[in-house]
Protein backbone atom coordinates (compact mmCIF):
# COMPACT_ATOMS: atom_id res chain seq x y z
CA UNK A 1 0.00 0.00 0.00
CA UNK A 2 3.27 2.11 0.81
CA UNK A 3 4.31 1.36 -2.36
CA UNK A 4 1.18 2.23 -4.32
CA UNK A 5 0.66 5.60 -2.29
CA UNK A 6 4.52 6.26 -3.42
CA UNK A 7 3.75 5.56 -6.80
CA UNK A 8 0.95 7.93 -7.25
CA UNK A 9 2.63 10.62 -5.50
CA UNK A 10 5.78 10.00 -8.11
CA UNK A 11 2.93 10.10 -11.09
CA UNK A 12 1.09 13.20 -9.61
CA UNK A 13 4.74 15.19 -9.20
CA UNK A 14 5.69 13.59 -13.16
CA UNK A 15 2.27 15.11 -13.98
CA UNK A 16 2.37 18.36 -13.04
CA UNK A 17 6.28 18.56 -14.33
CA UNK A 18 4.98 17.76 -17.45
CA UNK A 19 1.89 20.18 -17.49
CA UNK A 20 3.84 22.80 -16.16
CA UNK A 21 7.02 22.04 -19.64
CA UNK A 22 3.64 22.19 -21.54
CA UNK A 23 2.49 25.07 -20.87
CA UNK A 24 5.95 27.05 -21.39
CA UNK A 25 6.21 24.73 -24.92
CA UNK A 26 2.66 26.50 -25.85
CA UNK A 27 4.09 30.05 -24.65
CA UNK A 28 6.42 29.87 -26.92
CA UNK A 29 4.59 29.04 -29.79
CA UNK A 30 1.93 31.61 -29.27
CA UNK A 31 5.01 34.11 -28.96
CA UNK A 32 6.56 32.74 -31.69
CA UNK A 33 3.22 32.76 -33.69
CA UNK A 34 2.83 36.92 -32.56
CA UNK A 35 -0.37 36.38 -30.31
CA UNK A 36 1.12 39.73 -28.48
CA UNK A 37 3.48 41.04 -31.42
CA UNK A 38 5.42 42.68 -29.31
CA UNK A 39 7.51 42.32 -25.95
CA UNK A 40 5.37 45.26 -24.52
CA UNK A 41 2.57 44.85 -22.17
CA UNK A 42 0.49 47.48 -23.68
CA UNK A 43 0.36 45.80 -27.16
CA UNK A 44 -0.85 42.77 -25.19
CA UNK A 45 -3.84 40.65 -25.05
CA UNK A 46 -5.34 42.95 -22.59
CA UNK A 47 -7.44 45.96 -23.16
CA UNK A 48 -5.49 49.04 -23.55
CA UNK A 49 -5.26 51.77 -21.46
CA UNK A 50 -7.88 54.88 -20.44
CA UNK A 51 -11.49 54.94 -19.69
CA UNK A 52 -13.41 57.91 -18.82
CA UNK A 53 -10.98 59.74 -16.94
CA UNK A 54 -7.58 58.64 -18.19
CA UNK A 55 -6.16 61.09 -16.45
CA UNK A 56 -5.82 61.12 -12.55
CA UNK A 57 -2.48 61.17 -11.43
CA UNK A 58 1.36 61.24 -12.56
CA UNK A 59 1.76 57.88 -13.46
CA UNK A 60 -1.71 57.70 -15.77
CA UNK A 61 0.36 60.43 -17.83
CA UNK A 62 3.31 58.57 -18.04
CA UNK A 63 1.65 55.93 -19.18
CA UNK A 64 0.08 57.70 -22.19
CA UNK A 65 3.25 58.97 -22.76
CA UNK A 66 4.23 55.66 -23.29
CA UNK A 67 1.57 54.43 -25.20
CA UNK A 68 1.78 57.50 -27.67
CA UNK A 69 6.17 56.87 -28.14
CA UNK A 70 4.66 52.81 -29.18
CA UNK A 71 2.11 53.90 -31.32
CA UNK A 72 4.33 56.51 -32.90
CA UNK A 73 6.91 54.23 -34.15
CA UNK A 74 4.44 51.41 -36.04
CA UNK A 75 4.53 51.85 -39.54
CA UNK A 76 1.39 53.55 -39.72
CA UNK A 77 2.18 55.97 -36.87
CA UNK A 78 5.20 56.75 -38.16
CA UNK A 79 3.31 57.74 -41.63
CA UNK A 80 0.95 59.52 -39.60
CA UNK A 81 3.40 61.99 -37.91
CA UNK A 82 5.58 62.52 -40.42
CA UNK A 83 2.93 63.31 -43.54
CA UNK A 84 1.20 65.49 -40.32
CA UNK A 85 4.95 67.34 -39.98
CA UNK A 86 6.00 67.62 -43.88
CA UNK A 87 2.29 69.83 -44.11
CA UNK A 88 2.59 71.64 -40.88
CA UNK A 89 6.71 72.86 -41.19
CA UNK A 90 7.40 72.42 -44.65
CA UNK A 91 10.41 74.06 -45.53
CA UNK A 92 9.56 76.36 -42.49
CA UNK A 93 7.63 79.09 -41.57
CA UNK A 94 8.76 82.33 -43.46
CA UNK A 95 9.12 85.48 -40.65
CA UNK A 96 8.63 89.03 -41.57
CA UNK A 97 9.78 92.37 -39.95
CA UNK A 98 7.61 95.11 -40.65
CA UNK A 99 7.96 98.59 -39.55
CA UNK A 100 4.67 99.66 -37.50
CA UNK A 101 4.70 102.85 -39.17
CA UNK A 102 4.02 102.27 -42.96
CA UNK A 103 5.27 105.34 -44.18
CA UNK A 104 8.67 104.44 -43.20
CA UNK A 105 9.40 101.00 -44.73
CA UNK A 106 12.96 101.01 -44.93
CA UNK A 107 13.45 102.07 -41.08
CA UNK A 108 17.13 100.85 -39.78
CA UNK A 109 14.98 99.27 -37.00
CA UNK A 110 13.28 96.60 -39.80
CA UNK A 111 17.12 96.29 -40.70
CA UNK A 112 18.66 94.94 -37.32
CA UNK A 113 16.11 92.94 -36.28
CA UNK A 114 16.19 91.54 -39.63
CA UNK A 115 20.07 90.57 -39.46
CA UNK A 116 19.88 89.60 -35.74
CA UNK A 117 17.09 86.91 -36.47
CA UNK A 118 18.48 85.93 -39.75
CA UNK A 119 22.04 85.47 -38.86
CA UNK A 120 21.71 84.64 -35.14
CA UNK A 121 18.80 83.54 -33.60
CA UNK A 122 17.43 81.02 -36.04
CA UNK A 123 20.58 79.35 -36.88
CA UNK A 124 21.42 79.34 -33.29
CA UNK A 125 18.06 77.54 -32.38
CA UNK A 126 17.69 75.13 -35.61
CA UNK A 127 14.41 76.98 -36.13
CA UNK A 128 13.06 74.86 -38.73
CA UNK A 129 14.75 71.12 -37.57
CA UNK A 130 12.70 72.52 -34.37
CA UNK A 131 9.22 72.91 -36.02
CA UNK A 132 9.32 69.59 -37.52
CA UNK A 133 10.16 67.93 -34.24
CA UNK A 134 7.60 69.97 -32.25
CA UNK A 135 4.80 68.92 -34.70
CA UNK A 136 5.92 65.25 -34.03
CA UNK A 137 6.05 65.50 -30.49
CA UNK A 138 2.61 67.11 -30.47
CA UNK A 139 1.06 63.69 -32.17
CA UNK A 140 2.79 61.53 -29.84
CA UNK A 141 2.57 63.06 -26.69
CA UNK A 142 0.10 65.61 -27.28
CA UNK A 143 1.85 68.36 -25.66
CA UNK A 144 5.31 70.02 -25.93
CA UNK A 145 7.28 71.64 -23.13
CA UNK A 146 9.69 74.66 -24.88
CA UNK A 147 12.19 75.32 -22.36
CA UNK A 148 13.69 78.78 -22.78
CA UNK A 149 17.07 79.70 -21.55
CA UNK A 150 18.35 82.91 -21.04
CA UNK A 151 22.07 82.86 -21.83
CA UNK A 152 24.77 85.24 -20.21
CA UNK A 153 25.46 86.27 -24.74
CA UNK A 154 22.24 87.76 -24.68
CA UNK A 155 20.84 84.80 -26.90
CA UNK A 156 17.44 83.06 -25.76
CA UNK A 157 18.07 79.83 -26.78
CA UNK A 158 15.53 76.89 -26.47
CA UNK A 159 15.41 73.21 -25.96
CA UNK A 160 12.58 70.93 -24.69
CA UNK A 161 11.24 69.88 -21.62
CA UNK A 162 10.36 66.22 -21.56
CA UNK A 163 6.92 65.54 -20.55
CA UNK A 164 7.80 63.00 -18.47
CA UNK A 165 10.06 64.74 -16.03
CA UNK A 166 6.95 66.65 -14.52
CA UNK A 167 5.99 65.21 -11.31
CA UNK A 168 4.09 66.61 -8.29
CA UNK A 169 5.97 68.64 -5.74
CA UNK A 170 5.62 66.83 -2.58
CA UNK A 171 6.74 69.74 -0.48
CA UNK A 172 3.93 72.13 -2.40
CA UNK A 173 1.34 74.04 -0.20
CA UNK A 174 -0.91 73.93 -3.29
CA UNK A 175 -2.52 70.78 -3.44
CA UNK A 176 -5.89 71.58 -1.99
CA UNK A 177 -8.12 72.80 -5.37
CA UNK A 178 -10.82 72.94 -2.65
CA UNK A 179 -8.83 75.59 -0.59
CA UNK A 180 -10.23 78.87 -1.56
CA UNK A 181 -7.56 81.07 1.15
CA UNK A 182 -5.25 79.33 -1.29
CA UNK A 183 -3.99 81.52 -4.71
CA UNK A 184 -2.96 78.54 -6.64
CA UNK A 185 -3.18 74.58 -6.82
CA UNK A 186 -1.02 71.97 -8.15
CA UNK A 187 -2.31 69.18 -10.64
CA UNK A 188 -0.17 66.66 -12.31
CA UNK A 189 2.85 68.80 -11.79
CA UNK A 190 1.30 72.26 -13.16
CA UNK A 191 0.63 75.45 -10.91
CA UNK A 192 -2.73 76.94 -11.86
CA UNK A 193 -4.75 80.38 -10.37
CA UNK A 194 -7.17 78.99 -8.02
CA UNK A 195 -10.25 80.83 -9.22
CA UNK A 196 -12.43 80.11 -12.40
CA UNK A 197 -9.43 81.06 -14.59
CA UNK A 198 -7.58 78.37 -13.75
CA UNK A 199 -4.44 79.84 -15.72
CA UNK A 200 -1.65 78.02 -15.28
CA UNK A 201 1.54 79.54 -13.83
CA UNK A 202 4.09 76.98 -13.42
CA UNK A 203 5.62 73.23 -14.21
CA UNK A 204 7.54 71.41 -12.01
CA UNK A 205 10.43 70.21 -13.76
CA UNK A 206 12.99 68.09 -12.29
CA UNK A 207 12.08 68.93 -8.92
CA UNK A 208 12.21 72.61 -9.61
CA UNK A 209 9.54 75.04 -10.48
CA UNK A 210 9.74 76.97 -13.58
CA UNK A 211 7.52 79.86 -14.48
CA UNK A 212 4.84 79.75 -17.43
CA UNK A 213 5.83 81.94 -20.56
CA UNK A 214 2.43 83.75 -20.74
CA UNK A 215 2.31 84.22 -17.00
CA UNK A 216 5.28 85.88 -16.42
CA UNK A 217 5.83 88.21 -19.66
CA UNK A 218 4.49 91.59 -19.67
CA UNK A 219 7.03 93.11 -22.08
CA UNK A 220 10.07 92.30 -19.93
CA UNK A 221 13.27 90.80 -20.86
CA UNK A 222 12.75 88.34 -18.11
CA UNK A 223 10.49 87.42 -15.84
CA UNK A 224 9.50 89.77 -12.85
CA UNK A 225 7.16 88.22 -10.66
CA UNK A 226 4.44 89.23 -8.04
CA UNK A 227 3.56 87.58 -5.17
CA UNK A 228 4.16 83.60 -4.10
CA UNK A 229 3.81 82.19 -7.25
CA UNK A 230 7.04 80.62 -6.62
CA UNK A 231 8.22 80.54 -3.37
CA UNK A 232 11.54 81.12 -2.42
CA UNK A 233 12.58 81.12 -5.85
CA UNK A 234 16.35 80.63 -6.32
CA UNK A 235 18.19 82.91 -8.50
CA UNK A 236 18.51 80.71 -11.29
CA UNK A 237 15.09 80.20 -12.01
CA UNK A 238 14.57 83.44 -13.40
CA UNK A 239 16.41 82.35 -15.71
CA UNK A 240 14.23 79.37 -17.24
CA UNK A 241 10.43 79.89 -18.59
CA UNK A 242 8.37 77.16 -19.94
CA UNK A 243 5.85 77.35 -22.76
CA UNK A 244 3.35 74.57 -23.00
CA UNK A 245 1.74 73.57 -26.49
CA UNK A 246 -1.34 71.22 -26.02
CA UNK A 247 -2.85 69.48 -28.33
CA UNK A 248 -5.66 67.42 -28.77
CA UNK A 249 -7.53 68.80 -25.63
CA UNK A 250 -9.99 71.34 -24.22
CA UNK A 251 -8.37 74.87 -22.61
CA UNK A 252 -9.01 73.09 -19.52
CA UNK A 253 -7.54 70.23 -19.61
CA UNK A 254 -4.12 70.46 -17.25
CA UNK A 255 -2.28 67.76 -19.89
CA UNK A 256 -2.37 66.64 -23.15
CA UNK A 257 -3.59 63.37 -25.07
CA UNK A 258 -1.76 61.90 -27.95
CA UNK A 259 -3.02 62.45 -31.68
CA UNK A 260 -3.31 58.35 -31.42
CA UNK A 261 -5.68 58.13 -28.27
CA UNK A 262 -9.04 58.19 -29.95
CA UNK A 263 -8.11 55.16 -32.22
CA UNK A 264 -5.47 53.61 -29.62
CA UNK A 265 -7.29 50.11 -29.13
CA UNK A 266 -7.76 49.93 -33.42
CA UNK A 267 -4.14 50.25 -34.03
CA UNK A 268 -3.49 48.13 -31.21
CA UNK A 269 -5.52 45.66 -33.01
CA UNK A 270 -4.28 46.51 -36.16
CA UNK A 271 -0.42 45.69 -35.13
CA UNK A 272 -1.32 42.32 -33.69
CA UNK A 273 -3.42 41.27 -36.86
CA UNK A 274 -0.50 42.54 -39.10
CA UNK A 275 2.76 40.45 -36.73
CA UNK A 276 -0.45 37.41 -36.54
CA UNK A 277 -0.09 37.60 -40.70
CA UNK A 278 3.17 37.62 -41.39
CA UNK A 279 4.43 35.36 -38.52
CA UNK A 280 1.66 32.68 -40.06
CA UNK A 281 2.83 33.02 -43.14
CA UNK A 282 6.26 32.41 -41.92
CA UNK A 283 5.67 29.27 -40.14
CA UNK A 284 3.64 27.94 -43.02
CA UNK A 285 6.72 28.39 -45.39
CA UNK A 286 9.21 26.84 -42.83
CA UNK A 287 6.67 24.21 -42.06
CA UNK A 288 8.89 21.93 -44.56
CA UNK A 289 7.73 19.58 -47.63
CA UNK A 290 5.92 16.87 -47.62
CA UNK A 291 7.09 14.37 -50.14
CA UNK A 292 5.30 12.26 -52.10
CA UNK A 293 6.66 9.25 -54.17
CA UNK A 294 4.85 8.28 -57.11
CA UNK A 295 3.48 4.82 -57.18
CA UNK A 296 4.72 4.24 -54.01
CA UNK A 297 7.61 2.38 -54.34
CA UNK A 298 9.20 0.34 -51.54
CA UNK A 299 13.00 0.77 -50.80
CA UNK A 300 14.72 -2.04 -53.33
CA UNK A 301 12.32 -0.19 -56.48
CA UNK A 302 13.63 2.93 -55.50
CA UNK A 303 17.92 1.47 -55.67
CA UNK A 304 16.96 -0.60 -58.81
CA UNK A 305 15.59 2.37 -60.40
CA UNK A 306 18.16 4.51 -59.20
CA UNK A 307 20.97 1.76 -60.59
CA UNK A 308 19.47 1.70 -63.37
CA UNK A 309 20.31 5.62 -64.03
CA UNK A 310 23.77 5.37 -63.56
CA UNK A 311 25.98 6.37 -66.23
CA UNK A 312 29.60 6.54 -67.07
CA UNK A 313 32.81 4.12 -67.62
CA UNK A 314 31.64 1.12 -65.95
CA UNK A 315 29.24 -1.49 -67.01
CA UNK A 316 25.43 -1.74 -65.82
CA UNK A 317 26.69 -5.14 -63.62
CA UNK A 318 29.72 -2.69 -62.34
CA UNK A 319 27.25 0.30 -61.23
CA UNK A 320 27.45 2.06 -58.08
CA UNK A 321 25.17 0.50 -55.64
CA UNK A 322 22.73 2.77 -53.63
CA UNK A 323 21.64 1.61 -50.05
CA UNK A 324 19.53 3.25 -48.17
CA UNK A 325 15.87 3.10 -46.92
CA UNK A 326 13.39 4.35 -48.95
CA UNK A 327 12.13 7.29 -46.87
CA UNK A 328 15.99 9.02 -47.05
CA UNK A 329 15.72 9.82 -50.69
CA UNK A 330 18.69 11.95 -51.20
CA UNK A 331 19.11 11.80 -54.92
CA UNK A 332 15.72 13.15 -56.60
CA UNK A 333 14.44 11.35 -59.82
CA UNK A 334 12.44 12.67 -62.22
CA UNK A 335 9.71 10.38 -60.81
CA UNK A 336 9.99 12.24 -57.03
CA UNK A 337 7.39 14.89 -56.91
CA UNK A 338 7.70 17.30 -53.95
CA UNK A 339 4.73 19.00 -52.43
CA UNK A 340 4.75 21.81 -50.36
CA UNK A 341 1.73 23.72 -48.24
CA UNK A 342 0.37 26.10 -49.16
CA UNK A 343 1.77 29.75 -47.92
CA UNK A 344 -0.73 32.25 -48.57
CA UNK A 345 -3.99 30.55 -47.00
CA UNK A 346 -6.45 33.60 -45.89
CA UNK A 347 -4.14 36.21 -46.51
CA UNK A 348 -6.03 38.27 -48.71
CA UNK A 349 -9.07 38.41 -46.34
CA UNK A 350 -6.96 39.74 -43.30
CA UNK A 351 -5.16 42.43 -45.81
CA UNK A 352 -9.05 43.47 -46.51
CA UNK A 353 -9.97 43.63 -42.98
CA UNK A 354 -6.57 45.54 -41.86
CA UNK A 355 -7.23 48.19 -44.50
CA UNK A 356 -10.55 48.73 -43.49
CA UNK A 357 -9.43 48.81 -39.92
CA UNK A 358 -6.46 51.78 -40.86
CA UNK A 359 -9.32 53.52 -42.86
CA UNK A 360 -11.14 53.94 -39.72
CA UNK A 361 -8.29 55.02 -37.87
CA UNK A 362 -7.42 57.57 -40.74
CA UNK A 363 -10.91 59.03 -39.98
CA UNK A 364 -10.11 59.69 -36.05
CA UNK A 365 -6.79 60.96 -36.71
CA UNK A 366 -7.86 63.35 -39.74
CA UNK A 367 -6.29 61.94 -42.44
CA UNK A 368 -7.00 61.32 -45.73
CA UNK A 369 -6.89 56.59 -46.04
CA UNK A 370 -4.15 56.80 -48.28
CA UNK A 371 -1.38 58.48 -46.08
CA UNK A 372 -2.72 56.14 -43.40
CA UNK A 373 -2.41 52.80 -45.58
CA UNK A 374 -0.21 54.21 -48.42
CA UNK A 375 -2.67 52.87 -50.46
CA UNK A 376 -3.81 54.34 -53.23
CA UNK A 377 -5.19 51.94 -55.61
CA UNK A 378 -8.79 52.00 -54.76
CA UNK A 379 -8.70 56.23 -55.32
CA UNK A 380 -8.76 58.45 -58.23
CA UNK A 381 -7.82 62.28 -58.65
CA UNK A 382 -11.73 63.33 -57.86
CA UNK A 383 -12.07 61.18 -54.62
CA UNK A 384 -8.48 62.08 -53.24
CA UNK A 385 -8.94 65.36 -53.89
CA UNK A 386 -12.26 65.18 -51.74
CA UNK A 387 -10.95 63.19 -48.94
CA UNK A 388 -8.22 66.10 -48.62
CA UNK A 389 -10.38 68.78 -48.17
CA UNK A 390 -10.83 68.13 -44.18
CA UNK A 391 -7.20 67.55 -43.83
CA UNK A 392 -6.23 70.72 -45.34
CA UNK A 393 -8.50 72.46 -42.91
CA UNK A 394 -7.15 70.75 -39.96
CA UNK A 395 -3.32 71.12 -41.42
CA UNK A 396 -4.48 74.98 -41.45
CA UNK A 397 -5.14 75.02 -37.76
CA UNK A 398 -2.16 73.25 -36.58
CA UNK A 399 -0.75 75.89 -38.26
CA UNK A 400 -2.20 78.62 -36.75
CA UNK A 401 -1.45 77.28 -33.55
CA UNK A 402 2.18 76.54 -34.20
CA UNK A 403 2.83 80.42 -35.48
CA UNK A 404 0.68 82.09 -32.67
CA UNK A 405 3.22 80.02 -30.00
CA UNK A 406 6.40 80.64 -32.03
CA UNK A 407 5.56 84.81 -32.56
CA UNK A 408 5.61 84.53 -28.75
CA UNK A 409 8.71 83.02 -28.46
CA UNK A 410 10.34 85.14 -31.23
CA UNK A 411 8.98 88.56 -29.42
CA UNK A 412 10.85 86.98 -25.85
CA UNK A 413 14.22 86.17 -27.87
CA UNK A 414 14.01 90.14 -29.33
CA UNK A 415 13.08 92.37 -25.85
CA UNK A 416 15.98 90.12 -24.20
CA UNK A 417 18.59 90.53 -26.77
CA UNK A 418 17.64 94.48 -26.47
CA UNK A 419 18.13 94.25 -23.37
CA UNK A 420 21.61 92.54 -23.09
CA UNK A 421 22.53 95.62 -25.24
CA UNK A 422 25.71 92.58 -27.03
CA UNK A 423 23.70 92.73 -30.76
CA UNK A 424 23.18 96.44 -31.36
CA UNK A 425 19.69 96.02 -30.66
CA UNK A 426 17.70 98.65 -28.77
CA UNK A 427 14.13 98.33 -27.24
CA UNK A 428 12.72 101.15 -29.72
CA UNK A 429 14.07 98.72 -32.17
CA UNK A 430 11.71 96.11 -30.99
CA UNK A 431 8.95 97.82 -29.60
CA UNK A 432 8.70 99.95 -33.45
CA UNK A 433 8.36 96.79 -35.58
CA UNK A 434 6.03 93.92 -36.16
CA UNK A 435 6.56 90.35 -37.08
CA UNK A 436 4.56 88.29 -39.03
CA UNK A 437 4.87 85.01 -40.06
CA UNK A 438 3.60 82.92 -42.94
CA UNK A 439 3.01 79.14 -42.98
CA UNK A 440 3.65 77.04 -46.18
CA UNK A 441 1.09 76.57 -48.68
CA UNK A 442 -1.29 73.70 -47.83
CA UNK A 443 -3.38 73.52 -50.68
CA UNK A 444 -1.21 72.15 -53.74
CA UNK A 445 -3.74 70.59 -56.05
CA UNK A 446 -5.39 72.27 -58.92
CA UNK A 447 -3.44 75.94 -58.95
CA UNK A 448 -4.52 76.25 -62.40
CA UNK A 449 -8.10 76.27 -61.99
CA UNK A 450 -8.09 78.58 -58.51
CA UNK A 451 -5.55 80.88 -60.67
CA UNK A 452 -7.91 80.99 -63.57
CA UNK A 453 -11.18 81.83 -61.43
CA UNK A 454 -9.37 84.24 -59.27
CA UNK A 455 -8.17 86.07 -62.05
CA UNK A 456 -11.56 85.86 -63.60
CA UNK A 457 -12.48 87.96 -60.65
CA UNK A 458 -9.75 90.33 -60.86
CA UNK A 459 -10.95 91.11 -64.05
CA UNK A 460 -14.21 92.04 -63.38
CA UNK A 461 -13.05 93.84 -59.94
CA UNK A 462 -13.89 92.24 -57.61
CA UNK A 463 -10.72 91.20 -55.64
CA UNK A 464 -7.75 93.13 -55.48
CA UNK A 465 -3.81 92.59 -56.66
CA UNK A 466 -2.90 91.92 -53.59
CA UNK A 467 -5.68 89.55 -52.34
CA UNK A 468 -4.52 87.49 -55.66
CA UNK A 469 -1.13 87.45 -54.85
CA UNK A 470 -1.99 86.25 -51.36
CA UNK A 471 -2.49 82.56 -51.67
CA UNK A 472 1.02 82.44 -53.32
CA UNK A 473 2.78 84.11 -50.23
CA UNK A 474 3.49 87.06 -51.77
CA UNK A 475 2.51 90.68 -51.10
CA UNK A 476 1.49 93.31 -54.18
CA UNK A 477 3.50 96.34 -52.25
CA UNK A 478 7.06 94.19 -52.02
CA UNK A 479 6.60 92.92 -55.29
CA UNK A 480 5.69 95.98 -57.13
CA UNK A 481 9.24 97.39 -55.33
CA UNK A 482 11.23 94.67 -56.50
CA UNK A 483 10.07 95.04 -60.08
CA UNK A 484 10.93 98.58 -60.06
CA UNK A 485 14.04 97.83 -58.82
CA UNK A 486 14.89 95.72 -61.43
CA UNK A 487 12.76 96.55 -64.76
CA UNK A 488 14.38 100.03 -66.09
CA UNK A 489 12.29 102.96 -66.47
CA UNK A 490 10.50 103.95 -69.67
CA UNK A 491 10.62 107.86 -69.53
CA UNK A 492 14.08 109.37 -70.56
CA UNK A 493 15.96 110.45 -68.29
CA UNK A 494 15.98 114.71 -68.31
CA UNK A 495 18.27 116.37 -70.42
CA UNK A 496 20.57 117.32 -67.75
CA UNK A 497 20.87 114.38 -66.13
CA UNK A 498 24.62 112.53 -66.03
CA UNK A 499 23.00 109.29 -67.48
CA UNK A 500 21.34 111.03 -70.11
CA UNK A 501 22.95 110.22 -73.88
CA UNK A 502 24.55 112.98 -75.36
CA UNK A 503 23.55 115.01 -78.63
CA UNK A 504 20.00 113.97 -78.67
CA UNK A 505 18.55 114.65 -81.93
CA UNK A 506 14.69 115.52 -83.17
CA UNK A 507 12.46 112.89 -82.28
CA UNK A 508 10.83 111.13 -85.15
CA UNK A 509 11.81 110.02 -88.49
CA UNK A 510 14.84 111.56 -90.30
CA UNK A 511 14.03 114.67 -93.01
CA UNK A 512 15.76 116.63 -95.18
CA UNK A 513 18.09 113.81 -96.53
CA UNK A 514 17.65 113.67 -100.61
CA UNK A 515 20.31 111.67 -101.57
CA UNK A 516 19.40 108.57 -103.84
CA UNK A 517 20.24 105.06 -101.78
CA UNK A 518 21.30 103.42 -105.04
CA UNK A 519 23.93 106.20 -105.65
CA UNK A 520 25.36 106.18 -101.90
CA UNK A 521 28.89 104.46 -101.57
CA UNK A 522 29.18 101.13 -101.70
CA UNK A 523 25.76 100.80 -103.23
CA UNK A 524 26.50 101.11 -107.03
CA UNK A 525 28.69 98.51 -108.77
CA UNK A 526 30.03 100.88 -111.14
CA UNK A 527 31.80 103.78 -109.10
CA UNK A 528 32.05 102.69 -105.60
CA UNK A 529 34.10 105.38 -104.28
CA UNK A 530 31.32 107.96 -105.89
CA UNK A 531 29.33 109.84 -102.92
CA UNK A 532 25.86 110.83 -103.09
Amino acid sequence: MAYANGLESTWVIENEKLAIAAAKAAAQIFEELGSCSGRTSSNGDELPFGGDEPVETIQDVREIIVLGDQLGRTPWGVNAKDNRSYYIADTGHTVTVKPKDEKNPQSVSVKKVEAFLRDVWFPENQWHTRQSEVSQRCDRHGEVFDLLHYDDDGILRVYFGEPQDLDDDPKSQFVDPDDASKDYFDSLGVRKTNDVKAKPVAYFLKDVWYPDLRFATKGNALAKFEGDVIPQMEESTDKILVQHRKRNVLSTDPRGLTLYWPVREELIFAKKLLANLMRTSSFQAAFGAIRTILGNPSSDSVKTYLNTQQTGGGSSGQSEQHDFPSPAVVTAPAQIKYDFPETGAGNSNHIETLVSLLRACSAGMKLPEFMLTANVSEGNFASTLVSEGPFHKSMRFEQSLMVQEDLRIIRQALWYAAASNDHDLTEADVNSVTIEIKPPRVQTRNRQEDHEVMKDWWDRGIVANKTVLAPEGLESEAENAQRKSEVPSELPLPAGSPNAPQNLGTPGPKTGNKADPMKEKGVSKKDPTRKA
